[in-house]
């Protein structure tokens, strides 16, 4: 009996190990991850914020309620880590001295990047519909002992959805939602000694690195229910199923001309996010002449990291927003996420819309491991 026992305990711990080494083969692609400069100010996105554009980030089933909105263009951008002293760097190499990053990489290492929008952001939402078209493009780098990575990234985006009311009766409503997606991602990864940074740029790197390209569609899922129009509660799906097809290419030249790919393509998914949200949005009297509108946010992140093999510490997955817009025009915005506070604002110039926010990141999987700052700006055309 305990021979079979053990036998029975050697099977399953060989099991669980083929199926952990097998997951950790095949990481998820990362998800078509949106900039907004309000989001960031909110402390990330709220589910249950969907009383405009935003609905299409944030939750599908917010389309019911939103605003009806049209998107011309956008350009925001998001910046995180030193970018101040690389700035300061680049100045002096440009200006005929050294690259030389070593003095900025601290006990910790580097992490820096960039992630913008636009200009290409059309879009409708309202009456229950929404769809948009997207592109983005990012820029990374981090180290890795005395070696520098860094990833360029160009990504399109085409979504669409529908949402309908479930239940609207008396001061309770209640939406759902879906909406799909489909995109294409183009990769680029660079590599050089933190002492010889000027390596990333010699030759050609479009003609020299592999390049690589991801296709993929997907859904997201939402509900959200209200009360009153002053207490909301929300779930969102995003990428309930999104699988993609990687194709590696020797070269981006030779993906842009038409060439043959290096190797046969790998199918994998798109890493999957279950969040719930709560929201209340009280009225004072004596504070609606001059407030058009004051919502306080909470959010929990990514529940399914809860069971993943290295979760992250469940203190950073939380996110608080507080925003109050003033006379429809001034928007004061302050948040909570990665543990770490966030602060900006929005001003609506009728013909566009500006939105600033700065705020802590932290890179780790516990608080104060990798904090670094961010820095979001964003220029809306939104009508």
């Amino acid at each position: 009996m305990k021979q079979r026992r053990g036998i029975i305990v050697c099977f399953e711990f060989l099991s669980m190990t083929l199926l952990f080494s097998g997951s950790l083969a095949a990481l998820p692609e990362k998800p078509f991850d949106y900039p907004s400069a309000r989001l960031a100010a909110l402390g990330g996105r709220h589910g249950t914020l969907v009383n405009d554009f935003t609905a299409l980030f944030t939750n599908p089933a917010g389309f019911v309620e939103a605003q009806e909105g049209f998107s011309a263009a956008e350009l925001s951008l998001s910046v995180y880590g030193p970018v101040f002293d690389i700035a300061d760097s680049l100045v002096n190499f440009f200006g005929g001295g050294p690259l030389d990053i070593s003095g900025i990489v601290g006990p910790g290492g580097l992490a820096t990047g960039l992630n913008l929008s636009g200009p290409l952001a059309f879009g409708w939402v309202g009456r229950g519909l929404g769809f948009g078209l997207f592109n983005r493009t990012v820029a990374d780098a981090a180290t890795l002992g005395a070696t520098i990575q860094v990833r360029a990234v160009e990504e399109f985006l085409m979504t669409g959805g529908y949402s309908f009311r479930l239940i609207n009766k008396g001061p309770s409503l209640l939406d759902a939602g879906f909406l799909g997606k489909g995109f294409v991602r183009g990769q680029l990864p660079l590599s050089a000694s933190i002492l010889t940074v000027t390596d990333l740029f010699s030759g050609n790197p479009l003609d020299t690195q592999p390049f690589t390209t991801v296709l993929g569609v997907g859904v997201d899922l939402g509900v959200l229910y209200q009360f009153a129009k002053t207490l909301s509660l929300s779930l969102v799906y995003h990428d309930a199923y999104s699988p993609v097809l990687v194709v590696p290419y020797t070269s981006a030249l030779s993906f842009l001309t038409g060439g043959a790919a290096s190797g046969s393509g790998a199918y994998n998914t798109v890493k999957s996010s279950l969040d719930a949200g709560i929201a209340y949005s009280p009225r004072f009297a004596f504070l609606d002449r001059y407030v058009s509108r004051l919502t306080l946010m909470a959010d929990y992140r990514d529940m399914l990291d809860l069971w993943a093999l290295i979760p992250r510490n469940p203190v950073l997955n939380v996110g608080i927003g507080l925003e109050v817009v003033v006379l429809d025009a001034l928007s004061l915005r302050a948040g909570i996420s990665d543990a770490l506070p966030a602060l900006g604002f929005g001003i609506d110039f009728s013909i566009m819309q500006l939105d600033f926010a700065m705020r802590g990141v932290e890179l780790g999987l516990d608080p104060g491991i990798q904090t670094t700052y961010a820095v979001d700006v964003g220029l809306l055309f939104r009508y």
